[in-house]
């Protein structure tokens, strides 16, 4: 289930008390990671088509949008399952809570740059897209969820009437081809290094690709040291009683040293509807190291020592998406366990600091390597309507793993509102 269900059902109840908005673009950036020395869109391709802004969300709305819902979800706790659990359709009202614009039958595209965003100074306004077709579009909606936790916040995700399910290569194909970020009162603003300002304006991203020729994929890998305190978790009032967090290492684990946070194009899901849990590694990924005669070492399994140069790595599992599985607390690794769906996913190991530095590449075999597959939010889920066209499955993917080791690559900004 994605953390944007669970918000909704409870942001209704406290809407009157609680402005999500002035947090979610307050500019607040706490331990948030950048990715790179210099500022640049990493990705800004077309996620999904036609499933975000819909009165109602029931089977009957989910068909006309040529969604997907899983009918016979049931959660291990005995408990009814929450709306997020059988679909990833998203209603008008649960985008005006948390997003400037409104969205109506509308596509969905996450735009992930190197550095954090100045959230204070994301608009409508800021964002152009070239159509296949030569139009130029802007979106209806933008805001910082999923991606609204203080040590994120370098993904905006925008909706919009952006195209339509044919392939790249079929006639009448409709999709975005080129985004810029254009100027506007408050232009756009990434925050780097040191705190240092970027205007992202004249900044630009290019394909040739429909979401349904490929699925979502990897644009970063990098690794830090686990401290004695999980920096930036949260930053929005509602999202810290979603039932989502804790998620970070500490909260999951008993021991942790490392962690290799991936950076994706778009949410990963089993499915499009399902959530990762922290046992799914050896579902979905592996780790390549330099062994200690020059040979790559791959680390596929969980609990499992590994010899590599410098000394030796354990693969604990994953984080940075839902809370720890507690059967006292109803909290099972299900159908219906409720995960935050965003643009990260870590992993955690522990080992020898020497050992840590030979770490090289985090590999997403996917479904030609013999795994399974991550799929966004327009994927079929576990039981598809037949004749629907839905996102296709992520490639196989190979990211070369940043060192931050030395320097954590970390900025921290207060809040300007």
């Amino acid at each position: 289930m994605s953390i944007f269900g669970v918000l909704v059902i409870l942001a209704v109840g406290v809407m009157n008390s609680l402005n999500m908005q002035d947090q979610l673009f307050d500019g607040a950036l706490k331990e948030a990671d950048y990715w790179s020395d210099e500022p640049v869109i990493l990705s800004a391709g077309m996620g999904f088509e036609g499933i975000i802004g819909w009165p109602e969300v029931n089977e009957e709305t989910v068909r006309e949008a040529e969604g997907t819902w899983y009918g016979s979800v049931m959660c291990t706790n005995g408990e009814d399952p929450p709306a997020g659990a059988y679909t990833s359709i998203v209603s008008t009202a649960g985008v005006e809570l948390f997003y400037k614009g409104t969205a109506e039958d509308d596509d969905g595209l996450p735009i992930v740059f190197s550095w954090p965003v100045a959230t204070e100074t994301v608009d409508l306004t800021d964002f152009q897209f070239t159509l296949n077709t030569g139009k130029i579009v802007f979106p209806n909606s933008a805001g910082m969820l999923p991606n609204w936790e203080l040590n994120e916040r370098n993904t905006v995700v925008v909706f919009g009437d952006f195209g339509n399910r044919g392939f790249s290569s079929e006639d009448g194909a409709i999709f975005p081809v080129r985004l810029d970020i254009v100027e506007d009162e408050t232009p756009l603003l990434l925050i780097g290094p040191n705190g240092q300002e970027f205007n992202a304006v004249g900044l630009s991203w290019e394909t040739d690709a429909s979401p349904y020729d490929s699925g979502p994929k990897l644009v970063g890998a990098k690794l830090n040291h686990v401290g004695s305190e999980a920096m930036g978790e949260g930053g929005l009032g509602v999202g810290e009683r979603s039932g989502v967090l804790p998620n970070d290492e500490l909260s999951l684990y008993d021991e942790a040293d490392f962690r290799i946070r991936v950076l994706t194009t778009g949410g990963f899901s089993p499915d499009g509807i399902t959530g990762l849990t922290p046992t799914m590694f050896e579902d979905f990924f592996r780790i390549h190291a330099n062994g200690s005669n020059g040979e790559v070492v791959l680390l596929e399994k969980v609990g499992q020592e590994y010899l590599v140069a410098g000394g030796t790595l354990r693969i604990v599992g994953l984080s940075d998406l839902g809370q720890k599985e507690n059967p006292d607390e109803g909290i099972f690794y299900d159908d219906c366990y409720a995960e935050d769906r965003d643009n990260y996913i870590d992993i955690i190991l522990v080992g020898d600091e020497a050992a840590a530095r030979n770490i090289t590449h985090v590999e997403i075999p996917s479904l030609e390597g013999g795994y399974s597959a991550f799929y966004n939010p327009g994927g079929p889920g576990p039981e598809p309507f037949e004749g629907v066209r839905y996102t296709a499955p992520g490639p196989a993917d190979l990211e070369p793993v940043i060192n931050a080791l030395d320097n954590p690559m970390r900025v921290s900004r207060e809040a300007k509102n």
